[in-house]
């Protein structure tokens, strides 16, 4: 039988062992010397956010809209500007993942492993297609195919009008995987995903057939523990390169097209990267945050004040880094030197997954439903 573990035991929260508590999460000690404050324009409430479970949960934004989904199956849209009400929609899903954009719908994952798609407009469903595992990462669109991915290592190629099934590609999970699985990412007429084995593999989406697969890091160790090689940060593209980390403790850089490895270096991560100029930013398993060249993988700064707060991916804002963390923070780190330089709390409980960016504004959805929109601007001297 095969065994998932959360995430947080694993690398962020505190451990225990005995009565000693190992890899406490950092106390957080003032700012010394703020450079960008924020601002909470407006805050709503989903429903129930994840319901105490682990969901991925996260907020959508499309032109003038904001949709966000809870762990007991409301769905709702918002006017992005003052976060007017557009639609609430009140199913009898449990969703886990998503919402994803498709074509005027968008398109969610169920602990049950179904993929529902509502219309965007009226929220109205379209369709329900059972893929009988459930969906831990946001199904994507690329024209007529809608793509998700399933906890059990399958990625199916579903009708984006009907939800009928066109193509399945499976790779057997190994026992024991962290419970979380990276978005599939488009290019062009391919899908690229990470899988829990430690392979990254492109398919093209209309076909689901296999255009190249490499292995990132190789299952090494006694233990199914020692083993875990899971592809779970969430993969990014940028001028053709394919940025990829796995929980087994390789950062692997990779040509998008033919797959052909670029550089690696070890550091171990599940949550993601961004990138900006010359420099990829990265949160580590522990919690440390780290800057790299862009071209060698070489180490330009680390900061470690926030570990094993259950930092989300890194997010570019206004020339800064953003991460949230297990208590509701968002941090503002400067990209020169990694320092501390801002600091919110928009909401009060766990960010599962990593703010969005839209022009001036900043979405957060936390794990207890709160979701807000903020913007940040610099302190006046």
């Amino acid at each position: 039988m095969r065994s998932v573990l959360i995430l947080a035991l694993l690398a962020s929260l505190a451990a225990c062992s005995g009565n000693k508590v190992v890899n406490k999460p950092a106390e957080l000690t003032a700012v010394e010397r703020a450079e960008l404050q924020f601002e909470r324009v407006w805050s709503k409430r989903v429903g129930a956010g994840t319901a105490g479970k682990f969901a991925a949960l996260a907020p959508l934004i499309v032109d003038t809209r904001v949709f966000a989904a809870d762990a007991k199956g409301r769905v709702r849209a918002f006017d992005t500007g003052a976060g007017a009400t557009l639609w609430t929609q009140d199913t009898e899903y449990r969703f886990v993942a998503g919402p994803g954009m498709g074509a005027d719908q968008i398109l969610l994952g169920t602990l049950d492993g179904e993929v529902v798609a509502l219309d965007a407009v009226t929220g109205e469903q379209r369709w329900r297609a059972m893929v009988d595992a459930e969906v831990l990462a946001a199904p994507v669109q690329d024209r007529n195919r809608v793509i998700a991915r399933t906890v059990d290592g399958r990625v199916v190629g579903l009708d984006a009008d009907t939800g009928d099934a066109e193509w399945e590609f499976t790779r057997t999970a190994p026992a024991l995987t962290l419970r979380g699985l990276s978005n599939p990412v488009l290019r062009g007429s391919s899908v690229i995903v990470g899988l829990d084995t430690g392979h990254v593999v492109s398919l093209d989406t209309r076909t689901g057939e296999v255009e190249w697969e490499q292995l990132i890091r190789e299952p090494t160790g006694r233990s199914e523990l020692e083993r875990i090689v899971d592809v779970d940060a969430q993969l990014l593209i940028d001028d053709g390169r394919l940025f990829t980390a796995s929980y087994g403790g390789e950062l692997v850089v990779l040509s998008a097209i033919t797959g052909r490895e670029i550089w690696r270096r070890n550091l171990r991560s599940y949550t993601g990267m961004a990138i900006q100029g010359d420099q990829l930013y990265v949160t580590d398993a522990e919690g440390k945050v780290w800057a790299l060249d862009v071209v060698t993988g070489a180490a330009i700064w680390d900061q470690s004040e926030l570990a094993f707060r259950g930092l989300t991916q890194p997010v570019w804002y206004r020339g800064n880094l953003i991460v949230g963390d297990y208590e509701g923070y968002l941090h503002a780190l400067s990209p020169a030197d990694g320092r501390i330089i801002g600091r919110t709390r928009p909401a009060r409980d766990a960010m599962l997954t990593a703010p969005r960016v839209q022009g001036e504004r900043l979405y957060v959805l936390a794990s207890d439903g709160t979701l807000a929109a903020l913007e940040g601007a610099p302190v006046s001297r």
